[in-house]
């Protein structure tokens, strides 16, 4: 986008654009997932929330066809909603915390073709790199969208819901959601969970747009650099989750998730602290890479999983359609303001991810839903 001649705050109110257009799909999520079946959703809104947008990405030009593409970008929260379901329901419910361990870990192996990125921006530069980039993503995403469709089956749950609501059209599910958002403003476990999963959609939004402007426009680390530091959190988090992610999981919830947001803010200030001069950057942004990587790996699989077993079974894609929509809602104005206080100075957003991560600190240790003892009697329950 930087490349493409926009602005700090055009790629802040593009990264808001997606934020409404989730919202407003996650809204639909859970009616269209009960209708169509967690199976058939997860197929048809994938293609139109990323081979669409691949390919727009693939050809853009300009600030409108990344507007487009978030705009497209946004169905996710469709499929994100189908895909959980589909992941989970039939599963065992006392393996779920290590169900999205490997899911975690699965996509870390991803990240190991980077350098064939990293080579396309030092051969050819940014554009045309990026390019050759979506159109391969159009092509890989898609054939996995295929694979997925022919080799998985509707849950239990799902062909439940697909009868219950077949004949109801979907504004009549919608009209449910009132006693759903209700449900939830009513429940102080459900609040802290929507409270901790809109923090973290922040804080990853800036850490997702603003760390390669920062790095390579303020720190002046090289553009081809971008495909190494993927590699390295990789690396780091698969042997977190091999050999640490077992050990940790005695500990429950709460120290783990505590731990984790402190080590996240950790990668901040260090990253803050790096001089713009000589190899030291290189140096800091890999220690921030570290870190960082070991937070995520203590944080997102139990912040995923404690969104699971907080939702009653039945009514678990509505809720999640709620509470999803409730999320990227609070994240529209925190994106376009992480774009404008980048304009200003590029290191202004990730303070304010300091400041988020110390609110979540303090949101967790004083939560007495994530104690021990009530996240086993969620998990013995489930």
């Amino acid at each position: 986008m930087s490349a493409l001649g926009l602005t700090d705050i055009q790629i802040g109110l593009v990264a808001s654009i997606t934020s409404f257009s989730k919202a407003g799909f996650a809204f639909l999520g859970g009616a269209v997932t009960d209708k169509l079946g967690r199976k058939n959703a997860t197929f048809i809104v994938d293609i139109l929330a990323w081979s669409v947008p691949t390919l727009l990405w693939a050809v853009s030009q300009n600030f409108w066809w990344f507007v487009i593409a978030a705009a497209f970008n946004g169905f996710m929260q469709i499929t994100d909603n189908s895909w959980n379901c589909l992941l989970v329901e039939d599963a065992e419910k006392h393996l779920i915390v290590s169900i999205y361990t490997w899911v975690h870990m699965a996509g870390q192996l991803s990240i190991f073709f980077a350098p064939l990125s990293g080579i396309l921006v030092k051969k050819i530069e940014i554009i045309p790199a990026m390019r050759i980039v979506y159109i391969f993503a159009l092509i890989s995403m898609s054939a996995k969208f295929i694979l997925l469709y022919k080799f998985s089956d509707e849950t239990k749950t799902g062909m439940i819901r697909m009868r219950e609501t077949k004949g109801v059209s979907i504004l009549k599910l919608l009209s449910g959601y009132g006693g759903i958002a209700k449900k939830i403003l009513g429940s102080a476990e459900m609040l802290t969970a929507l409270a901790i999963s809109a923090l973290f959609a922040v804080t990853t939004g800036v850490m997702q747009n603003f760390f390669g402007l920062y790095t390579t426009k303020n720190l002046m680390i090289p553009d081809y650099y971008l495909s190494i530091f993927p590699i390295v959190r990789s690396a780091i988090l698969l042997c977190f989750l091999f050999f640490v992610q077992p050990r940790v999981s005695k500990l429950g919830y709460k120290r783990p998730m505590a731990i984790g947001v402190a080590l996240y803010a950790m990668s901040h200030v260090i990253l803050l602290l790096s001089p713009a001069a000589g190899d030291a950057p290189i140096v800091f942004a890999m220690v921030y890479t570290v870190l960082e990587a070991c937070a995520h790996g203590l944080v997102i699989p139990r912040r995923d999983s404690i969104m699971v077993l907080l939702i009653e079974e039945r009514e678990r894609a509505r809720i999640i359609s709620v509470v999803t929509m409730a999320t990227f809602a609070i994240n529209i104005p925190f994106s376009y303001l992480s774009g404008y206080l980048s304009d200003i100075n590029r290191r202004l957003p990730f303070i304010l991810n300091v400041a988020l991560f110390a609110a979540v600190f303090l949101l967790i240790t004083l939560s007495r839903i994530l104690s021990a003892k009530n996240m086993v009697e969620r998990e013995s329950s489930f």
